[in-house]
């Protein structure tokens, strides 16, 4: 039997988030709005107009493409994209084609292959970033069809990368990086269940050792990173059952079916004569110097993989490294470990508590520390943090006072003696507690803080 080996490559569209559309002054979040209400002659291409670029997209193109490791083309020029399609108002897109934002880039991502698996990297070149406008949407009704052009002249920001990835974890790691780059720079939401983030995938098999590769399939709708790898999944099954069975690969364009989980033939693919590029005659050329480009260069704030290698060389484990950064407080922790000689495993461990300010959190994080306080003595602490309305520092000397230990001992007797009262303070009967305080106040005779014993005691019903 043929070792088949896939091979991808992505062309991406990222919706930026400038205030004003592409080419016009149109309001750029139309999100909520009712449908054709936030359009103008210009983004409707009445004739007369004249569009005028958006310079904050062009500043925003320029730093993804030099965090994607591009070279920057100080000559910039739109071109016209010519196709007809009922969300096309104008019968052609702006675009670039001929002289690009970026070309020629490389950006290598770290990602776990799967839970419990070492770390795995791979590079993907990027072929080129372009800037181009956005067109309206098609709304299915049970009648027919309906156009919103609303989108209309939107930003987007096309990265097509070289078929440099070859498994569908692969893809779906990279998109995942590229969420996470354009976010910490700030140009987009990137929300792909809201169309912020499209992508369009290509694969093809071909023989393993083989230097050909196979024919091209293109893949679209597309609405999640689950489904980018779930569609890739199926089509390398899909291709491979054609291959293996003697049949040919249709070079087209297929759609991802969520619902029935398989891709659907659209239609035979385009190529670049059929549309028609040719410079967009009412926009001047971008052009850049080398002192803008290095103004924009020292802009650049830490990126994704950057924070990931400071976290681990802080000594964070790199599986906890991801889930800070996936749920956005990577950023923050280095911030704070660096800026006040922080533990960065103990930082990590309470950053996402409720802090008055930062300044309680550093408090608390030092108090920890230089006291070695157990887990459950900082559980306690916090408690009282949050309740007495004090500088951990000050209330740190009332745990001091207390037999910490033998409170414990004495918290987790009385509870596995009363298992009941537990579950009845997690089913909402708050009022038991009064209850196991009385015990475990008169076991102790007096000798316990009361309300070191009801943090310990609340932690311990929680758990």
């Amino acid at each position: 039997m043929k070792q088949l080996v896939p091979t991808i490559g992505l062309e991406i569209h990222v919706q930026l988030a400038t205030t004003s559309k592409m080419f016009c002054r149109c309001d750029n979040d139309a999100e909520g709005k009712e449908p054709n209400t936030v359009v103008c002659p210009v983004c409707m291409g009445f004739p007369g107009t004249l569009p005028v670029t958006n310079s904050q997209a062009v500043e925003w193109g320029a730093q993804a493409a030099l965090a994607l490791g591009c070279q920057i083309n100080l000559f910039q020029r739109f071109d016209r994209k010519n196709y007809f399609y009922p969300d096309l108002p104008k019968g052609y897109q702006i675009s670039q084609f001929f002289f690009p934002v970026g070309e020629h880039g490389a950006i290598t991502i770290d990602y776990l292959p799967e839970t419990g698996k070492d770390r795995a990297e791979f590079t993907v070149r990027i072929k080129r970033v372009h800037l181009e406008e956005d067109a309206g949407k098609l709304v299915h009704v049970e009648n027919g069809t309906l156009v919103d052009f609303n989108r209309c002249g939107t930003p987007l920001l096309e990265i097509v990368t070289e078929p440099d990835m070859h498994s569908p974890k692969e893809a779906r790691a990279f998109m995942q990086e590229l969420q996470r780059i354009v976010r910490t720079l700030g140009i987009s939401m990137a929300d792909m269940e809201k169309g912020h983030l499209r992508v369009d995938a290509n694969i093809s098999l071909a023989l393993k050792g083989s230097s050909q590769l196979g024919t091209l399939v293109e893949l679209k709708n597309m609405n999640s990173f689950k489904f980018v790898e779930k569609a890739l999944d199926y089509e390398v099954v899909r291709q491979t059952e054609v291959i293996q069975s003697g049949g040919d690969i249709t070079k087209e364009t297929r759609g991802w079916d969520e619902k029935a989980g398989t891709s659907l033939s659209q239609r035979s693919k385009e190529e670049f004569n059929d549309y028609r590029y040719f410079p967009e005659p009412d926009l001047p050329p971008i052009v850049l110097d080398n002192h803008q480009l290095e103004q924009w260069k020292s802009e650049l704030v830490n990126l994704p993989a950057a924070l990931r290698e400071l976290g681990v060389a802080k000594g964070l484990p790199y599986s906890r490294v991801i889930e800070l950064q996936e749920a956005g407080h990577l950023a923050k922790l280095i911030e704070l470990v660096q800026a006040h000689t922080l533990d960065a495993l103990l930082a990590a461990n309470w950053l996402t508590k409720s802090w008055s300010d930062e300044a309680q959190l550093v408090d608390f994080l030092q108090t920890v520390s230089q006291n070695k306080l157990s887990s459950s003595a900082a559980s306690q602490l916090y408690k009282l943090t949050i309740t007495q309305k004090k500088s951990p520092h000050e209330l740190v000397n009332l745990l001091e006072k207390t037999d910490l230990a033998e409170i414990e001992k004495v918290v987790m007797d009385i509870l596995r003696t009363h298992p009941e009262a537990k579950e009845q303070y997690q089913k909402g009967e708050k009022k038991v507690i009064g209850f196991l305080m009385g015990e475990i106040m008169g076991r102790l005779s007096g000798k316990g803080d009361a309300q070191t014993v009801k943090s310990l005691l609340e932690s311990k019903l929680t758990e």
